[in-house]
């Protein structure tokens, strides 16, 4: 049965003859029957064309934790907007911005803004290849860092019968027109393993420039580092003279003000910003200490863009910031979180499916499988078929998370009690109806 009503899929054809496959991002088809198109949001809720209400846990892909249109930020981009949108010269919102950006993340001693959270990687990965000297970045198996070439390798799409050797793993290039000789630059790591990586730093420390890492991976799960694990990685760099950059574009106020590096007590060399730091308006930032992030200003090392730091995007930063500083969003965030991995762990306990809840209360997935998760591979022993069709389920009965689960469940301010009942109401059933 098609997820689209009569008004969506009208408009969904309309889509289809402008945009390729009907959607400006490739992760927003799935298929010509049940892509959606979506008419507004309000709170914790997205509207189809035809009026039909989901419970909304995608949140675009994670942005939006304050809730769809949630007023102080829309009349702060609205006073932005009607002042000016871009200009060739700095802003005074956008040093507002910057202002709060370094408040709430105190070992960030200087920034930059740009748009994305690809760009922000790429620019991030570049810096640091400038400051070491060095050109072999490290990166993780189902990690995902933007949209550019030098990361385009064994993210969260790839087939694990195609990485090659734990012990070395091979990088694969999940797109075509990516020049073979860019994954020379590259050396993929399986996450949770220190022993793995002082052995690769033994054999190529000296040529590598950074590791980029999620702190949590926000494709494989919400998949959680092991104790001890970041810890290693900061010590690693540092003997090795590597930069270590957070890829904090998921995680970044989403785990708390100051970000995961805040929440695992690691300071990176190098942090990038995107997603929750505006509620959904386009920004991202690049920031690091101070001796890493100078080599923009002695010169030579390219970072620019037209939009960067924009008047939109860098209201809607003050003012996201300003809101998440009170602690109520991030209270209501846990207490609803919480009461959803507690609720779905219960149902599945109590209809014998074996599960994990993995994550944090503000990001999380369920895992329908009895394997331990500790890194990519593992992702072989979850049952895919199962959740898509517990997924599709829900979404027939207006509850909506990703179909697919290794992109997790994202709970904003707005989701009430009321919601995680109602939610915790359609997987159970559902789930009882993709068991029978």
């Amino acid at each position: 049965m098609s997820l689209q009503g009569p008004k969506t899929a009208e408009w969904f054809g309309r889509a289809n003859k402008a945009l390729v496959n009907g959607v400006s991002s490739g992760f927003r088809y799935w298929g010509d029957e049940d892509t959606l198109v979506i008419d507004r949001g309000e709170g914790a809720y997205a509207f189809d064309m035809d009026g039909k209400r989901y419970i909304d846990y995608q949140l675009g892909f994670g942005p939006i934790i304050l809730g769809h249109g949630y007023q102080p930020v829309v009349d702060a981009v609205a006073e932005a907007a009607s002042r000016g949108t871009v200009f060739a010269m700095t802003t005074a919102i956008e040093v507002q911005a910057a202002e709060a950006m370094r408040d709430a993340i105190p070992w960030m001693d200087a920034l930059r803004f740009t748009n994305t959270g690809t760009e922000a990687t790429m620019h991030a990965i570049r810096l640091a290849r400038a400051v070491t000297g060095r050109d072999l970045i490290v990166k993780f198996e189902g990690a995902y860092h933007g949209a550019h070439d030098y990361v385009g390798y064994s993210t969260a799409g790839a087939p694990v019968g195609n990485l090659g050797s734990r012990r070395s793993p091979v990088p694969f290039e999940v797109s075509s027109g990516v020049p073979s000789t860019i994954r020379d630059y590259i050396r993929i790591a399986p996450f949770n393993d220190l022993e793995f990586m002082e052995r690769l730093f033994q054999s190529d420390g000296h040529r590598i420039a950074a590791i980029i890492a999620e702190p949590v991976l926000g494709n494989v799960f919400g998949l959680m580092p092991q104790d001890g694990y970041m810890e290693g990685l900061r010590a690693i760099t540092e003997e090795w003279g590597s930069m270590l950059i957070f890829d904090e574009v998921k995680t970044g106020f989403r785990m708390g003000l100051g970000g995961a590096a805040e929440y695992f007590g690691i300071v990176p060399d190098i942090g990038t910003y995107a997603k929750s730091m505006g509620n959904g308006y386009p920004i991202a930032a690049i920031g690091g200490r101070q001796e890493v992030m100078s080599a923009w200003a002695e010169g030579g090392v390219m970072q620019a863009g037209t939009y960067s730091g924009n008047s939109i995007g860098a209201a809607a930063t003050v003012a996201t910031i300003a809101e998440l500083s009170t602690g109520a969003p991030y209270a209501q965030i846990d207490k609803v979180g919480n009461a959803l991995m507690t609720g779905l762990a219960k149902i599945c306990a109590d209809h014998s499916e074996p599960a994990s809840i993995i994550g944090i209360p503000s990001m999380f997935s369920v895992f329908f499988g009895d394997t331990e998760l500790k890194e990519y591979r593992d992702t072989t022993g979850h049952d895919e078929d199962l959740y898509e069709e517990v997924v599709l389920g829900m979404i027939n009965r207006g509850v909506m998370p990703c179909d697919d689960a290794k992109e997790p469940w994202f709970i904003s301010s707005a989701h009430s009690d009321e919601d995680v009942a109602e939610t915790l109401t359609a997987f159970e059933d559902a789930l009882v109806d993709a068991r029978s």
